[in-house]
This record gives C-alpha cells, sequence and structure tokens, in this order.
C-alpha cells in the first residue's frame, strides 16, 4: 500500500510539472512574434479607390525578432500607403540612448520605404516632463526621428493630400493618463490643440490614450487610431481584457474596433512590452486599415 501511494505522488508529481512547462511554454509562445490584424472601411471622402495603412504602437522599444525583421517583413508584404506609430514606441524608463536604439533603427527602416505619421504616446511625453530623470533625451529623439523623416506629430496635421486623408497628432497631457479616475479634458480642448477638423477630407487622429474615445469622437474625425492599453494584457473569453495601465479591471476599451457618433476608433493590442512583460491570449499585432472610396461584399460602411 505504502508503495502504490508513493507511486502515484510520483506520478501526480510528473503530471504537474509537465502541466506547469506546458503552461510557461504556452506564455511565452503567446508572449512572442505577433499577428496581422485587419480592417476594412468604406469612406466616400476618400480621392483615391483604395488607400491602405499599417498600423503600429506600443513597441516600447522591443525586438520581436532581430532587427524587427519579422514585423518590416509583414510591413512590406502590404505595401501601404502611409504607416502610423501611435506612440509609446520608446520606453522613458530603461533611459536608452536614441541614436542607436531599437525603436529608432526599426522606425528609420520603415521610413526609407513608407511616409510614416508617428504620435505621441506618454512615453514620449514623460521624456519631455521629466528632463532631470532623462537629460536632453526628449531632444535627441526629436532631432533623431526629424533625421530619418519620421517627425513626432505633437498637436500636428500632416497629409497625404493625393489621397485627400488627413493625420492629426494629439498630444495628451500627463492629467490625461493618471490611474484608477479617468480625468475629462475640457470640451474645446480638440479644437485649441489642432484646430477644426476638415470634414471634408478623411480625418485620423493619432491619439494614444484610448479612454478618452467620446470626447474624440465629439471633434468628429472619422478614424481614431489609438493604442496604450495592450490588449489588457490578459485577455479572457466573453471579458475581454484584465486590465488597464490605468489600473482598471476589464477596461470598456481593450482591443478592436468601437464606433461612436459617427467616428470609428481602431484601437490596437499593441507589439511590445512594458512592466509586465507577459500576454496571455492577447498576440502583439500589426494593424492593417484597408479604405476604399466604394464600396463591396468585404468592406464596412462608415
Amino acid at each position: 500500500m505504502v508503495v502504490v501511494i508513493a507511486s502515484l505522488k510520483a506520478v501526480y508529481a510528473a503530471a504537474a510539472i509537465v502541466v506547469l512547462l506546458l503552461l510557461v511554454l504556452f506564455v511565452y509562445r503567446e508572449s512572442k512574434g505577433f499577428k496581422v490584424v485587419r480592417y476594412s472601411f468604406v469612406n466616400g471622402k476618400l480621392k483615391v479607390g483604395h488607400f491602405k495603412m499599417a498600423f503600429i504602437s506600443d513597441l516600447h522599444d522591443c525586438e520581436l525578432s532581430a532587427g524587427n525583421k519579422d514585423v518590416l517583413a509583414a510591413i512590406d508584404e502590404e505595401a501601404p500607403d502611409a504607416v502610423i506609430f501611435a506612440g509609446d514606441m520608446v520606453t522613458s524608463s530603461l533611459e536608452p540612448g536614441y541614436h542607436d536604439s531599437k525603436a529608432l533603427k526599426f522606425i528609420k527602416a520603415v521610413a526609407e520605404k513608407y511616409p510614416v505619421y508617428y504620435g505621441i504616446g506618454n512615453h514620449e511625453e514623460k521624456l519631455r516632463r521629466c528632463p532631470e530623470v532623462h537629460p536632453g533625451e526628449f531632444e535627441k529623439l526629436l532631432g533623431r526621428l526629424r533625421e530619418i523623416g519620421a517627425p513626432l506629430l505633437i498637436d500636428e496635421k500632416a497629409s497625404a493630400e493625393e489621397a485627400g486623408v488627413d493625420f492629426y497628432g494629439l498630444d495628451l497631457e500627463h492629467d490625461y493618463y493618471r490611474r484608477f479616475k479617468t480625468r475629462h479634458f475640457p470640451d474645446d480642448y480638440l479644437e485649441r490643440k489642432l484646430g477644426k477638423n476638415d470634414t471634408s477630407k478623411v480625418s485620423v487622429l493619432i491619439a494614444h490614450n484610448p479612454e478618452h474615445f467620446s470626447q474624440y469622437a465629439a471633434w468628429k474625425p472619422d478614424y481614431v487610431l489609438s493604442g496604450h492599453v495592450h490588449g489588457g494584457i490578459v485577455s479572457l473569453p466573453f471579458l475581454g481584457g484584465v486590465i488597464s495601465p490605468q489600473l482598471k479591471l476589464f477596461p470598456k476599451y481593450d482591443a478592436g474596433v468601437f464606433e461612436e457618433g459617427g467616428s470609428v476608433m481602431i484601437l490596437t493590442r499593441g507589439l511590445g512590452t512594458h512592466t509586465v512583460p507577459i500576454r496571455i491570449f492577447n498576440k502583439a499585432e500589426v494593424v492593417i486599415i484597408d479604405l476604399y472610396k466604394e464600396s463591396d461584399k468585404t468592406t464596412k460602411e462608415v
């Protein structure tokens, strides 16, 4: 009897080790690599028949492969008309040298092939806000981005004129990233920062924090591109993302497409990780957005 019990304990222990190893392997695989996610929309304001955007956020100076060559290959396969970065491509707490950071090398490789529109995230904002911690790093970042043809859009507009598409980069202050409670900004906040939205063109608002989507929608952009939430780190079936950077459980906006007041927000799960270096049921992603002037069976009317 003693021998049988000892044998059962050994079997249970071995099974527990196998399950633990499988769990570790699963989390590792979920946390590495990425997938390509596609969304298609119709917008009659477009001046061309088709305009394709590759959309990336929250790289956080990570490499998913050497030089992020797999991400570059995925972008090249799509041959987009524009590449949009929605902030946090760098990580302020790491104090990297931006003249040779992984993120800058990746951005440079992209900008050599495609027009780049880069909106500011809270980590870029922190470099500017905390010069005592990061002396001169924000200025280095701005200078290097200008050199490689991917300048930060800080409350600025840039246009793909031939396509009739305007890109607006919103610079949100630190107060609008605070934890636990959402602080709403004044009703005229976006107009003061960005001017009036030119509704005769397709308008794309690059706004890193999706928590403020209702207020973004009041400015009437066609599309809002956001990141920041990392898909909630862990995504549970039927419940979605578990936690936001604001430490809110099951945030309303975690990933995917949301609509309000005629505006559409595309919220990416991001590419990198920060603070919590894992993803569970929450694969990193490169988002491809196809805009069509006219409808067909594969597109969604917006």
